[in-house]
């Protein structure tokens, strides 16, 4: 029973929003739900991760985590109650909407070139593929014998693919609705790209956001949608295995084991196993990061509060990482919260958090139906980019300003300049009467 309700309360802080926004637009949640299902219920309901543990440590950390899922939710009605009281009508908000698409088709296909000709000459100047490597793994990472190599580019391929990952969903709407040839080029060869990194969130994301945004424009789509979801990321989660079949390296699948597909899937996505091992590790000593985590991931390198860094070593802050192949562990919001204040934290930053993506959803939730599908998409965009740094503001990353700049320099693409008005026709005719969902959907 404590198992159970450890994985509800790991599952609830993610797929909280749809406490107070139960909408076929709210794809952000959908993914999340996904993740959830693939990280939480799989591993936490149907295998033994839980068997090399204490009760001790099993308990503290249903407690943190079913105390910070209550204090999301509370933090999250608070926010959206305030958002209801502040937001500005969606009519007057309408009218600060451009309707004509090729101010933003112009951006996206700037963007998008320069940022695809950039990553593949990054792969080019490095001399490897990840996924052609001889320790895919390893070059994943960037570590070995492939860090020096990839230190020669690590500002431009960390740039050009942060902005690849927020765009894509963007430039894939675009080329559907379009039928434009050479952006639906641009596509392909920008997931590959991601593709090729073995990125598997990155990978996935993009082509089931788009997948959302098609599906959501009708009643109907989310009939395929939702069991699409629930399917993939567990796909999604013996990926490696799957490729490493296919490609013949064993490398890729020697970190599965066991005997059943539940537990390939827990080995492919081990968050409850690692979270557990932080935790068992952190409640040996008194190791709060005091805040210096939230900040961290600002500064450039492996510097020693950078969140991944640190969640590797919190019991030896400073020890080299340069041959550890990991990115570092996903921990929940409350136990981030742990992490830097204790319990005070478990409270305070899951509330926080709450707070910011209730005003944020009330806000989006309201405008919905002033906008088309070309507006809605780049809403979500911007919210996946910059509404999750401010909900995520205890693990802020320097790897996010890309992608927030360039969601911030779409957005302003369908801002109507001073001086215009009425809702502009585009060459297909698209207005905002014709394409706007319904938000209560």
């Amino acid at each position: 029973m404590l198992t159970f309700i450890a994985v509800m309360a790991l599952s609830l802080q993610l797929v909280a929003p749809y406490l107070i926004w139960r909408s076929r637009w709210n794809i952000p949640t959908h993914l999340a739900a996904g993740f959830c299902v693939t990280a939480y219920v799989i591993p936490g309901l149907l295998t033994n991760v839980w068997e090399p543990f204490s009760n001790d440590t099993i308990r503290l950390f249903t407690i943190i985590n079913v105390v910070g899922a209550a204090a999301l939710c509370v933090g999250l009605f608070m926010g959206s109650a305030i958002g209801k009281r502040v937001q500005a009508p969606p009519l007057a908000f309408a009218k600060r909407l451009s309707y004509d698409p090729r101010n933003l088709i112009w951006r996206v296909m700037l963007v998008m070139t320069v940022a695809t000709i950039g990553i593949y000459a990054c792969y080019w100047l490095m001399g490897f593929i990840p996924m052609f490597a001889d320790d895919p793994f390893a070059a994943k990472q960037f570590k070995g014998i492939y860090r020096d190599m990839y230190y020669r580019v690590a500002y431009p391929y960390r740039f050009t693919f942060s902005i690849l990952v927020a765009s894509i969903p963007l430039l894939l709407v675009l080329a559907w609705l379009r039928r434009s040839p050479y952006l639906l080029i641009l596509a392909s060869l920008a997931f590959i790209a991601i593709f090729v990194s073995l990125a598997r969130s990155a990978t996935a994301t993009g082509v089931l956001f788009f997948l959302g945004i098609l599906a959501a424009r009708s009643q109907l789509g989310m009939r395929w949608y939702y069991p699409f979801v629930l399917l993939i990321f567990p796909l999604g989660s013996v990926f490696y295995y799957l490729l490493g079949h296919v490609l013949e390296v064993q490398a890729l699948q020697s970190g599965y084991v066991g005997e059943s597909f539940s537990d390939f899937i827990s080995a492919g996505s081990p968050d409850i196993i690692d979270q557990l091992r932080w935790l068992y590790g952190f409640s040996e000593g008194e190791y709060f990061s005091m805040g210096r985590t939230i900040y961290g991931g600002l500064v450039p390198g492996n510097y020693e509060w950078n969140p991944s860094v640190w969640t590797l070593t919190f019991n030896d802050v400073g020890a080299d990482i340069s041959e550890m192949v990991t990115g570092g562990l996903r921990l929940s919001a409350a136990e981030w919260g742990y992490a830097n204040f204790g319990w005070y934290g478990v409270v305070s930053i899951p509330m926080l958090s709450g707070f910011f993506n209730g005003m944020m959803l009330q806000r989006i939730k309201s405008v919905l139906p002033t906008m088309n599908t070309i507006q809605i998409t780049v809403s979500l965009m911007l919210y996946s980019t910059l509404g999750m740094q401010i909900v995520q503001f205890y693990v802020l990353s320097i790897h996010a300003i890309p992608a927030i700049a360039v969601g911030l320099f779409f957005w302003f693409a369908i801002r109507r300049k001073r001086g215009a008005s009425g809702p502009s026709t585009d060459r297909r005719g698209s207005i905002a009467a014709r394409t706007a969902p319904s938000a209560r959907a």
